[in-house]
This record gives C-alpha cells, structure tokens and sequence, in this order.
C-alpha cells in the first residue's frame, strides 16, 4: 500500500487548500449550507457531470467554463436547499452572478470559479441570501475547514462523508488526496444526487486527471444503484493545485500508479460512506455477475438486479424466494443461455445450469438475515465480470 489515511482528514487538508461552511438560510432548519473549497494556486481540473439530458443551472455553467480550460480553477461554491435545476435563464443568471461575487470576494478571475448545488428542484437559490452566504464563507476559510465545507452540502443524509489520503511517491516525497461527497437516497452507477469535491497538492495535468477519475469512478460511484433516479446536479470534481512541489507526476510512472492507487481507494471509501448513510436501518446488498460476454453486459444485468422491487424485498423480509433474480437477470436485455445460468444467495446455490436446485429454506433464510447480503450471477458465458452495490432502504411498499 502507498498510501494512509490521514486521521481527522478533510478536503482542505493537502497544501494550499482552504474550506468552510457557513449558514445563510438556504436550508428549512437553521443548518450550515453554504460551502467554499479554495485553492490559493490555480488548479487542473477533471470533472464528470450528469447524464441526465436536463443539467442543472451550475453543472451548465460549469461545462462552459471548463470547455475553454481546465487548468485555472481556484474555487468551487457549494449550495444545499436549492438544486437550481428547472429553473431556466433566471437560475442560470443567478449563477454567474453567485461566481462573480465569489471571485471579487476572492480576488481571483471570474473564470475560476466552479458552481454546485443540490436540494429542492425547481427552485433557484435567492441571490440576496447566496451573496450574504459568499461573503461570509470566502472570510472564514482557513485549511482546517473542510468538515465545515463537509456539513455545509448535506440534504437529507444523516453525517458528513470525507476522507484524506497521504501517498508516497519515491525518494520520501509525499502528497495528499482528500475528498467530502454527499448522496443517500437517489443514487444511481449515473451519479444521481452525488456530488464529490476531491482536492490535491500534487502536480499532475489535467489529462491524466481525467482519466484516472474516469476509472475511479467507474470502480466505486458507478457501482451505487439505490434508487435508479438520475439527477441533474450530479458532479465529481478533482481539483490538482501542485502545491506539494517536486517534478510533475507523468504518464506510465511509478508516481502516477501510487496516485491512481490512492484515488481509487478514496472514491471508494466515498462511495461506501453513503452506501451505509442510505441504508441506515436496512441491509447492503451486493450483486455481482461474472461470466458475461463483456463487462457492459455484466453491468447490465447487475443493474437489473439491483433496481429489481422483489429482489430488494427478498433481502429485506429474508423471503426464500429467489423468483425475482431470474425474474430481472431475463428483464435486463442482455443474450444469455438459460441453461447455463447459475444463480446464488450468499452461499446458497439456488439454480445451477439453468435448474432450481433443492435447499432448506431455512439456508436461505439464514443467508439473507445478516447486515449485508451477497447475490451472485453467472452467465456462464464470457470473461465479463461487473458489481453493484444496493441496500433495502425503501425497498418496503
């Protein structure tokens, strides 16, 4: 391993970085819920947005900006109670007029400046209560802010989600990842009510930064199915100041593998930290397929699974009756051979080569009852493995 956790971490925690969270009424309760993420250096950046076809007023503006350079970034402005998505050329206005108020506060380029909200859809942030908000957040950052920044973007979640790293690159120099998200119900492998801030001191350009989010992501983000709903305010943002020093970490090095090794395991760490936070009172549910044409396939088929009413309600009544697995496995569109499926509940064989296979009841009344449960696919046609992870949470009619 090339990394540790830093105990009592946060987004602000790698050099340069600076945080808070401040209350301006943006909430129904009297709650912190406006954040700022500051770099004091000019930032590369990787994104990755929604997939939904209707994007939030900021995730627009925050497209444009980054479609002419990803390497000016400084700040990112936070917003819960107002998703500002729906709310057309008076949300997005609103907007440019938050960013700018930001950069003034401060002092850096209006084009440096990222926007994210969540919350209620619909409705637009009053801009009387974001400039107050702005104000006060961009005189109160200091780099022991982040848990701060961390409370200030929570909707209906129940504790902060953050974490920081510290990796090791050769001859004892160092450099640190750190992150804060938010998401519970409505979370989907497209990023639905996710947002995730990611902060960096290492030096590392933008392209490599996106490709190393894209198969972070794809390994720990993209695996959430709660609730299937896809948001318009979706976001994960990876801001690289550079400010550890040292040579710059370059494609095909030991650095940037150590580096690669660390995100992951952030986003990872991330994306259980609001498995469990959404399925606080239910159980986690694991469905795994192997044995699929193509990995796609895989993730197809899991996804099934996943969204499946009567599987959920299997897991959470611990109801021996697995009918809805092949019920979904059939639904989810891919080709496959019935007669070489095989199917399993923790370690219950329930159908093999395509046949129900004989078990007491009780086994699977047993498998189901713990905290989390295991589902397993196989095919039996391919190398095309792929995993999602699930919980009952609101599985119940």
């Amino acid at each position: 391993m090339s990394y540790n956790i830093i105990e009592d971490g946060h987004v602000s925690s790698p050099a340069g970085f600076r945080a808070t969270g401040v209350s301006c009424g943006l909430k129904e309760i009297r709650a912190r819920d406006l954040a700022i993420v500051y770099s004091q250096y000019p930032c590369q950046v990787a994104a990755l947005f929604t997939t939904n076809l209707i994007v939030a007023a900021p995730i627009f503006f925050n497209q444009a900006i980054l479609a002419r350079r990803r390497d000016n970034i400084q700040a990112v402005v936070i917003n819960a109670g107002h998703a500002n998505a729906g709310t057309g050329q008076p949300g997005l206005a609103t907007v440019v007029q938050c960013a700018k108020i930001a950069a003034e506060e401060l002092e850096i380029p209006r084009d440096s400046v990222l926007m994210l909200s969540t919350g209620q859809i619909g409705v637009a942030p009053p801009l009387d209560r974001m400039r107050e908000g702005i104000r006060r957040a961009a005189s109160e950052l200091d780099s022991n802010g982040g848990r701060r920044a961390a409370l200030a973007i929570l909707t209906s979640e129940t504790r902060p989600k953050e974490r920081a790293l510290r990796v090791s690159l050769r001859e004892g120099r160092t450099v640190t990842l750190a992150g804060m998200a938010k998401g519970g119900r409505m979370v989907s492998p497209n990023l639905a009510t996710l947002l995730c801030v990611i902060t960096t001191d290492a030096p590392i350009e933008s392209r490599l930064l996106m490709r190393a989010l894209d198969q972070s992501v794809s390994r720990s983000f993209g695996r959430l199915y709660i609730d299937g709903d896809v948001s318009p305010n979706d976001a994960v943002l990876v801001l690289a100041n550079g400010a550890a020093g040292g040579s710059p970490i370059v494609d095909g090095s030991r650095e940037l593998g150590a580096w690669q090794q660390a995100l992951d395991a952030l986003c990872y760490d991330l994306a259980q930290q609001i498995l469990r936070d959404a399925a606080s009172g239910g159980k986690h549910v694991l469905v795994t397929v192997r044995g699929a044409a193509t990995d796609t396939d895989a993730a197809q088929v899991a996804r099934a699974v996943a969204r499946s009413t009567a599987v959920r309600l299997m897991c959470a009544r611990n109801l021996p009756d697995w009918g809805g697995m092949l019920v979904a496995v059939g639904a989810s569109g891919v080709d496959l051979r019935p007669d070489l499926l095989e199917l399993r509940v923790g370690a219950v064989t329930v159908m093999d080569e395509g046949l129900p296979k004989r078990f007491e009841p009780a086994e699977l009344i047993q498998a189901l009852s713990g905290p989390e449960v295991e589902l397993l696919i196989d095919l039996h046609n391919g190398a095309g493995t792929a995993t999602v992870w699930t919980c009952t949470t609101g599985a119940e009619p």
